[in-house]
């Protein structure tokens, strides 16, 4: 998911506000997770009406694995702006990601409506069909994407991730190594590529595979 630009604040003093969401974003960046999350609650508590702290806010939740928690802001933020698209495509990404691929669909189908050709909703649609085991179609979804937005980080992850299981290793391998430059701070596509190393019987790369996911995961 990506974060929303989001409808201005309805606040007495929007632009206080809107430093206050930027100074977030950057504690994000610098991976000063407890500090944003703190910042992003108080601004929504200040202004219960800011589809943006409540979005951005569940997107940090679903990014640090509390899927519960980012499927309370995304449906507090879509109660505020249902038409919102990117509201409604965090909403199916935390979705699908607690496996409630029905309820995903849903949400993500109204965001298809509302934005057909936008490359978030044919992201998470092809992350949901790769969810769900529908291989073929998740690598037509994600390679779309891949090929509209070159620097899509976890559209390259999961499209590696769906060639390794439809055993296109060497295919599998180049795209993870693109994930892994998009994405460094991931440690789930270096361990994928350890696997496939190993199947390959390439034993060195794949420990210096494992080594790197073991010391991000350790971070």
């Amino acid at each position: 998911p990506k974060i929303e630009a989001g409808p201005p604040a309805v606040e007495a003093a929007p632009n206080s506000q809107a430093k206050r969401l930027r100074q977030a974003r950057d504690l994000t960046v610098q991976r000063r997770f407890d500090e944003a999350v703190a910042l992003y609650k108080e601004v929504a508590q200040d202004d219960p009406l800011n589809v943006k702290a409540r979005n951005n806010l569940g997107v940090l939740y679903d990014e640090l694995g509390h899927h519960e928690l980012a499927l309370e802001q995304f449906e507090a933020a879509r109660a505020l702006d249902p038409n919102s698209v990117e509201v409604l495509v965090n909403l199916g990404s935390a979705l699908g990601s607690l496996l409630r691929f029905d309820d995903a669909e849903r949400e993500l189908s109204r965001a298809q409506m509302l934005a057909p050709d936008e490359v978030a909703v044919r992201c998470c649609f092809g992350i949901l069909c790769f969810r769900r085991g529908l291989y073929d179609q998740a690598e037509a979804e994600l390679r779309w994407v891949c090929e509209q937005d070159p620097e899509h980080g976890p559209a390259h992850f999961y499209l590696g991730e769906t060639l390794n299981r439809l055993s296109r290793m060497d295919q599998a391998l180049e795209i993870l190594e693109r994930a892994a430059r998009l994405q460094p701070y991931d440690h789930r596509a270096f361990y994928t590529m350890g696997i496939l190393y190993d199947r390959k019987n390439l034993r060195e790369e794949a420990v210096a595979m494992y080594r790197k996911a073991r010391d991000l995961q350790q971070r």
